[in-house]
């Protein structure tokens, strides 16, 4: 009987002790990732402070920054509409919004908030095929998986190229693109 004990103690010790160290692990795993992060992105020119690596105009300053993309005639009134639905769901004003806004970089959408504003979207300029659509392609997912550190620590050893690669990469999502599909009444964003 007391090895048995002995035994269930061991496995309520051992188990505790690799939650503690998933759970040490992870948060640490997110600190460095966060500061990397934070001090990896470009500064803007005119205001000196970070910015998006994808970011068109300064969230600060509201300067352009590198390349503008060729302006394409978007038509007004869709535009506004589009407008002021993004700027409900996401509690900004009307006036921070330009057809550049990037939805995931710019406003912060991530996980179940990109997938509840695709979904207004499409109810409201009544989207054919909405069952085409994947948020988490643009907005990522809601949270970081807990586990990702040991997949983490497996690239490190045997596949060190694999961790080149994004965990995930998002493609971007501008107000445009869906100001053109509003305009189409269909999602034509194609997949890459």
């Amino acid at each position: 009987m007391e090895s048995v004990k002995f035994v269930l103690l061991f496995l309520c010790f051992a188990g505790l002790l690799f939650c503690g160290i998933t759970i040490t692990v992870n948060v640490l795993y997110m600190v460095i990732g966060t500061l990397y992060d934070l001090f990896s992105r470009p500064k803007c020119p005119n205001c000196t402070k970070r910015v998006g690596k994808e970011t068109i105009r300064c969230p600060h300053c509201r300067s352009a920054l590198g390349e503008k993309r060729p302006q394409e005639e978007i038509n007004p009134e869709l535009y506004a509409r589009v407008k002021a639905l993004i700027a409900g769901q996401r509690r900004v004003s009307e006036e921070e919004l330009t057809p550049d806004t990037h939805l995931a970089e710019d406003l912060g959408i991530a996980g179940d908030d990109g997938y509840e504003l695709l979904e207004a979207f499409c109810e409201t300029f009544e989207i054919e095929n909405m069952s085409e659509i994947e948020p988490y392609d643009y907005f990522g997912p809601e949270a970081v998986d807990p586990f990702y550190v040991y997949v983490f620590l497996y690239y490190w050893v045997f596949n060190r190229e694999k961790l080149n690669e994004p965990y995930y990469s998002l493609r971007p999502l501008y107000l445009r693109d869906l100001v053109k599909s509003a305009e189409a009444k269909r999602w034509i964003l194609s997949k890459e």
